[in-house]
């Protein structure tokens, strides 16, 4: 099955799933993730958005894991699906971006270890790409599980 074809499957399955769950999509579309085989990005707008992305976008991983499911069981390819909700993903990243630059700034002054609160791997992935671009400090991922989060470090 082609790419368009796929998409539009891909489309199809998201709306009536969100139908059978009592949310009206305003707008929705997919696109294949540049750079990404066989990853599609599935953008949603709803009226009641926080329903769905829940506290700090739990629901939203759930709801894109059982997506990511229903599109692998349908389209019978194993297609990674990532789901944004009224732009929630764009506006997450910018503020993790801005918080982890504040926090890079203050392990540089003070010297001392940073640790931040527990959040998804998605999360950690790009607090370390921004700590990445900065230098003098370090990052890495502790913990376990839900405890799982990034301390970012000055450089040795």
């Amino acid at each position: 099955m082609d790419n368009k074809k796929r998409n539009e499957k891909i489309l199809k399955i998201t709306c009536d799933f969100l139908a059978q769950i009592n949310f009206e999509v305003e707008k929705a579309f997919v696109e294949d993730v540049e750079g990404e085989e066989d990853q599609v990005l599935v953008g949603l707008v709803v009226s009641n958005p926080s329903a769905l992305i829940g506290f700090r976008g739990r629901n939203l991983i759930s709801v894109q894991l059982i997506l990511a499911l229903m599109v692998r069981t349908q389209v019978g390819e194993n297609i990674r699906v990532l789901l944004d909700i009224n732009n929630y993903r764009n506006e997450q990243k910018t503020r993790l971006e801005q918080t982890v630059r504040g926090l890079a700034e203050k392990c540089l002054v003070e010297h001392k270890n940073v640790s931040m609160a527990s959040m998804s791997s998605y999360e950690r992935r790009i607090c370390h790409m921004v700590i990445a671009g900065i230098e003098g400090i370090v990052s890495e991922s502790e913990g376990e599980g839900e405890e799982r989060h990034v301390v970012i470090k000055p450089k040795e």
